[in-house]
């Protein structure tokens, strides 16, 4: 007897998993922000943990890397 393994592939299920990956990168912008000792004020957090654009959260997250304060990802 095979076993296959079944991926859900129900809207309901990819939107789930979407807002798996934007969960995902926003903790990565915060990880990055972190790791360079650079503070994060409760407003930008919420802004970055809100955020469900992946697109948007990787510019933020290679904004991260070189950014001087948590305001230079958003310009």
């Amino acid at each position: 007897m095979t076993t296959k393994t079944y991926r859900y592939q129900s809207e309901y299920a990819e939107q789930l998993r979407a807002e798996g990956r934007a969960e995902e990168a926003a903790r990565n912008v915060l990880v990055v922000l972190k790791a360079r000792d650079i503070p994060v004020d409760d407003s930008a957090r919420e802004r970055i943990m809100t955020c469900n654009d992946t697109d948007l959260l990787t510019k933020w997250i290679r904004r991260a890397i070189t950014a001087q304060s948590a305001d230079e990802l958003f310009d």
